[in-house]
């Protein structure tokens, strides 16, 4: 009888799936730390319990910056790659996008965290 043989396949992975699925998987993580933590910070209000739930409100909010910041990861590596063999003021118009785009995430959680 025949012996059977398999192979296998060694698949590489572009930097774009990459960063897509770390991003994705950290954000998400957060993100569900994040609404764990608000829950509990509603819970701990109907008990009146004031200074821990303002300690958790700015933990939840720290986690939520973390999420944005793996989104802003997993958009900004792939997006070079959309430009980096483009000219010179794509370059220019992508790094001043990404700076707009991650002062955007600051500045937007920056009220919930102080």
């Amino acid at each position: 009888m025949a012996k059977r043989s398999t192979t296998t396949v060694r698949q590489r992975h572009s930097i774009t799936e990459i960063c897509a699925f770390w991003g994705m998987t950290i954000a998400a993580l957060f993100y569900i730390f994040s609404g764990f933590i608000n829950f509990l910070i509603r819970v701990i209000k109907s008990l009146n319990g004031t200074k821990t739930a303002a300690t958790l409100s700015q933990i939840c909010s720290i986690f939520t910056l973390l999420g944005n910041i793996a989104i802003i990861i997993a958009i900004a590596l792939p997006a070079w790659g959309f430009v980096k063999y483009k000219g010179k003021g794509w370059k220019v118009f992508y790094w001043i996008m990404l700076a707009v785009f991650a002062f955007g995430v600051v500045l937007g959680m920056l009220g919930s965290i102080l």
